[in-house]
């Protein structure tokens, strides 16, 4: 497979829990992260193609945020190992420089525990 990311992914750390902004309906947890994009493992098939305003909950208070909202593009889905899961490729086209920030200072926190 050709590697297409301009930043290496960063492996959550953490638990970080995605919520369809418009519905309010839980879509995953966040497998790996960086300010482009990130992977979602879900119980339910992700909609290639399609766009979502999404909240990432987080675990701790990052910049004085408990939770970030960015609008992401879903590029792929495939079933995971585990049955009834899914993995999904999200690639991020709407975030706020705060926003940024906010992932960035995660994972650099995310380093310095390793």
């Amino acid at each position: 497979m050709v590697e297409h990311r301009i930043l290496p992914r960063k492996i959550a750390n953490e638990v970080l829990e995605v919520l369809d902004q418009i519905t309010a309906a839980y879509m995953g947890q966040v497998v790996n992260i960086t300010v482009e994009g990130f992977m979602l493992l879900s119980a339910n098939p992700i909609k290639t193609g399609s766009i979502y305003q999404l909240d990432m909950r987080l675990p701790y208070l990052v910049k004085g945020h408990s939770k970030i909202s960015f609008g992401a593009e879903a590029l792929w889905c495939s079933e995971a190992a585990q049955p009834d899961t899914y993995w999904t490729g999200f690639r991020i086209i709407d975030i706020s420089d705060e926003v940024t920030t906010v992932i960035d200072t995660m994972i650099v926190d995310w380093a310095s525990i390793s």
